[in-house]
């Protein structure tokens, strides 16, 4: 396959001095729960970014009146730190359709050149889930399948735009189904947008993929879709360009690569990750420093539940050797754990948002700051 020719790597400039910002006093983890469930709402679905101004936001499923998954009457809330995850905002309800209708599976994407956030969620109309979501039209009024939608923050995630759906721009119609990979996507070091999918094909397989977009979010295309058997998944850039997904298997065990050498389009074959076990789970994998050429460049977190049969244990690992290796690990929390995404902070730790627990369920979002070492050293 051949390389896609690469721009000036302008955009990743602002992040990586955030990154790179000396750290203070960190000799352990800080946690927080940002969100707990009770007997007549769940949260679930974690997401995270940092913006190039500095701000930490989350987003996640506020799952009403007993909701599982879609369909359900499912809400996006937000909150946002600008002290690196010390302090936090109140709680935002940003995306909220009237029952049965719902929203959920957030995605966050920080646009640095644009300088404006992006907020993906999956859409229903009440009557589907995406297993039960059907071929043929991605027109946004139809009710027979799942829709992708996504609202914009030119503000730092104070405000959002309403939804805007994107379905017909991404959706073949042989498709079964189609939802974005909850956490967040990532921008490249030439200012391409990648945010991950997960469909059901014509075959009625998981498949996991990249929607892409090369105008700001403007306009959207779906690139090739990884190998059947993949599923929930996120996307890093690594130092020497090429783009890998770290993807959760249909039926777990261990977690999958796949590598792209065209900026995300197309992709090899998917193989196992027998360093990373894992249950079958939304984990997260990203990139310590994205500037080019950075100390650290080379350097990738992953954090997910490390059992590999059980969603438990939740574990931050670090890679020197942009995803070869992996340390073993600092468990962060040794019980009940499901879905985690992780962000840089400010100051250097590593922000991490997790669904975990006690007493067999993971009924807390928590937000962890974590010093870098813990995970590992180079």
């Amino acid at each position: 396959m051949a390389r896609r020719p690469r721009r000036t790597p302008i955009v990743l400039l602002a992040l990586s001095a955030l990154v790179l910002t000396p750290t203070t006093a960190q000799a352990a983890p800080r946690a927080v729960d940002l969100a707990v469930s009770d007997s007549s709402t769940t949260y679930r679905i974690p997401a995270i970014t940092t913006t190039s101004g500095g701000t930490v936001v989350v987003a996640y499923d506020q799952r009403n009146d007993g909701a599982g998954d879609l369909p359900g009457n499912i809400d996006t809330v937000v909150r946002r730190s600008t002290d690196s995850g010390a302090t936090w905002s109140e709680p935002r309800t940003v995306v909220d359709y009237p029952a049965p209708q719902g929203c959920g599976d957030p995605s966050l994407l920080a646009d640095r050149v644009a300088d404006r956030l992006l907020l993906f969620c999956t859409f229903s109309h009440g009557e589907v889930g995406f297993g039960s979501s059907e071929p043929g039209s991605a027109d946004d009024s139809d009710p027979r399948t799942l829709h992708v939608r996504v609202s914009t923050s030119e503000d730092d995630g104070r405000t959002w735009s309403d939804p805007v759906d994107i379905t017909s721009q991404i959706k073949d119609v042989a498709w079964a189904g189609v939802f974005a990979s909850s956490g967040h996507g990532v921008q490249t070091a030439d200012g391409r947008l990648l945010q991950p999918i997960v469909v059901r094909d014509a075959q009625g397989r998981h498949r996991s993929g990249n929607i892409i977009s090369d105008d700001h979010g403007r306009t959207w295309r779906t690139g090739e879709l990884l190998s059947p058997g993949t599923d929930e998944t996120k996307v890093t850039e690594l130092s020497d360009g090429r783009v890998v997904h770290n993807s959760r298997a249909v039926g777990g065990g261990t977690r999958m690569r796949s590598v792209s050498q065209d900026g995300g389009a197309t992709f090899g074959e998917a193989t196992p990750i027998p360093a990373l076990p894992d249950p079958g789970v939304n984990a997260d994998e990203i990139r310590v420093d994205p500037s080019p050429g950075g100390a650290r460049s080379d350097w990738l977190l992953f954090s997910n539940p490390a059992d590999p049969a059980e969603r438990r244990t939740l574990t931050l690992r670090l890679s020197c050797d942009n995803g070869e290796t992996w340390s073993d690990g600092e468990v962060l929390h040794d019980g009940p754990a499901g879905y985690s995404a992780l962000t840089m902070l400010p100051d250097g730790r590593v922000g991490v948002f997790a669904e975990n627990g006690t007493s067999g369920s993971f009924d807390e979002l928590t937000f962890r700051s974590v010093p870098l070492e813990l995970a590992g050293r180079c």
